[in-house]
């Protein structure tokens, strides 16, 4: 694949010191990946938490923030390529926990499922399963879809659904402009996932922490659900969160999904 724009837009966390880096040899890497019309930045707040007792990866995913000028497809394949490529150059060896947000939960389950050996674990946070016979018809990654032929638009429809009409409008100007241009790739990973089953339900394994927020959609709910019933995995709501919560209720994300999967891959039993 060549050195691309995902790896330029990689940024590396630890907030550690030096002797606690050097006598903590067996604590997993924990790499972030966001969702649709979403970037790495999104996560500041829940990496500067991570990062005080754990090294932690984030970057921008194909066609999204510092990677915008990233051009190809953008299929669910690139995505995981790209997360192989970071994982090779800068996790090598090493344990990884994938945090997937969202459509970031789609790159982590199917990376997991091609890589098992290289997963630790995995935090899954209302990821969509838009290839399902069940998921809505009317949801906001449809409603994009449906007018992928002006992929500009279709950004715009997907923002607009997500944080409604007056929060888009409020947004300056060069802000809808940046975002309209990520329509290319919220178009092609969005297509994918309506063509194409990503990861199968049946070959997922834990250890698995699946959430979802008490304010989300309920196709939103179900997805984590489902997840939180297979072996080895586990789902909790968290109270009072919406669709967002990586950036805007990172403590209770961190405390109640991603801490209970750590002591889960330290033990090697759910507490």
């Amino acid at each position: 694949m060549g050195r691309n724009k995902v790896i330029e837009s990689v940024r590396l966390h630890d907030r550690r010191n030096t002797d606690d880096i050097a006598r903590d040899t067996l604590s997993p890497v924990i790499v972030l990946i966001h969702g649709s019309m979403d970037r790495q930045a999104a996560f500041a707040r829940m990496a500067r938490l991570l990062s005080a007792t754990h090294h932690v990866i984030t970057f921008d995913r194909r066609g999204y923030g510092k990677s915008v000028e990233q051009r190809g497809t953008f299929s669910v394949d690139d995505q995981v390529g790209d997360l192989k490529e970071i994982l090779d150059q800068f996790a090598a060896s090493q344990r990884v926990i994938l945090v997937g947000h969202s459509f970031g939960g789609v790159v982590a389950l199917s990376y997991a499922q091609r890589f098992p050996d290289a997963v630790a674990g995995l935090v899954i946070y209302e990821s969509p399963m838009s290839w399902e016979s069940w998921w809505p018809k009317d949801s906001g990654g449809s409603a994009a879809v449906a007018v992928a032929d002006d992929p500009e638009l279709a950004a715009e429809t997907f923002m607009r659904r997500f944080i409604g009409h007056r929060r888009w409008e409020a947004l300056p100007e060069s802000t809808q402009i940046q975002r309209r241009t990520e329509g290319e790739a919220l178009v092609g990973e969005l297509g994918d996932i309506r063509r194409t089953k990503p990861w199968d339900i049946n070959l997922v394994r834990g250890p698995l922490m699946a959430g979802y927020g008490s304010l989300s959609k309920p196709h939103l709910q179900a997805s984590a659900e489902l997840l939180g019933n297979l072996p080895d995995c586990r789902s909790i709501k968290i109270e009072g969160a919406h669709h967002n919560a990586h950036s805007g209720s990172p403590e209770k994300f961190v405390e109640l999904l991603v801490q209970p999967l750590l002591r889960r891959v330290a033990q090697g039993i759910w507490s």
